[in-house]
């Protein structure tokens, strides 16, 4: 085959009975060998981590693992860290997940875009669900005064399709990178994207109706989110819908 063409192999290996399940409580963990093997020589090899588990979420009965109703406990989480910023090191993200599970959390929001595989690697060690989301978001409304106001969708029409095309690669490229973990329970399209300039928010809505759309063609396994939907009519447009804490009004 030749570098860096994606090829459909049929897997080899046994059938697994009796899988021990990834939980919480049980984060138990799989570890697949793959090799590539050319005139019965091994020409290259990869290890992949993955855990065994099933989810499933409905509005009338919430958020299911493995065929039983969990009630999750989470908080949000950053994965940058005083001094450092985003240049954590593998250790601390371990140590940031530890303390959360220690805290007697179970469930996290990565605030707000794609975290390091490190981290997730640790939510699938300590057996915590993580709800992994991408960078989509603005800040805090438009006033004229201060720097920290800004809006989510670009207001400047040349910049839309850049923007969109930037977005939709970073969520693709968080679903490739992150889906073998089983602590991933949903990807989250955005956190309140409706802090963009009125005029832009039919845009908003439909660029997201987009983004579920992709969610579901990359991975029909899991569900696509809108997260901090609490305003802008966006809360119906994914299949999970994350309210942030200042409540729900148009």
């Amino acid at each position: 085959a030749e570098a860096r063409k994606t090829l459909v192999i049929d897997q080899l290996s046994s059938a697994i009975n009796d899988p021990k399940l990834w939980s919480p409580a049980t984060p138990y963990l799989y570890n697949a060998k793959t090799f590539v093997i050319i005139n019965n020589k091994v020409v290259d090899n990869y290890e992949t981590t993955f855990g065994m588990r099933w989810i499933e979420w409905t509005a009338d009965k919430g958020f299911s693992l493995n065929g039983k109703h969990y009630y999750f406990k989470g908080c949000n989480v950053h994965q940058d860290h005083a001094g450092w910023g985003d240049a954590v090191t593998n250790a601390g993200f371990f140590r940031d997940v530890s303390l959360m599970k220690e805290a007697g959390f179970d469930f996290i929001r990565g605030s707000h875009y794609p975290h390091d595989p490190a981290f997730s690697d640790a939510c699938d060690q300590l057996g915590m669900l993580f709800w992994s989301e991408n960078c989509f978001w603005g800040i805090g409304g438009f006033k004229p005064e201060g720097n920290w106001t800004c809006s989510a969708y670009p207001t400047i029409e040349r910049d839309e399709k850049p923007f969109e095309e930037s977005v939709k690669k970073s969520l693709a490229e968080m679903i490739r990178i992150h889906r073998n973990h089983p602590s991933v329970i949903v990807w989250s399209m955005s956190n309140e994207p409706f802090f963009s300039v009125p005029e832009k928010m039919p845009k908003v809505r439909a660029f997201l109706k987009e983004l579920v759309k992709l969610s579901h063609e990359l991975d029909a396994t899991r569900p696509a989110a809108i997260g901090g939907c609490q305003r802008g009519e966006i809360d119906k447009l994914g299949d999970v819908a994350g309210y942030n804490g200042d409540g729900a009004k148009l």
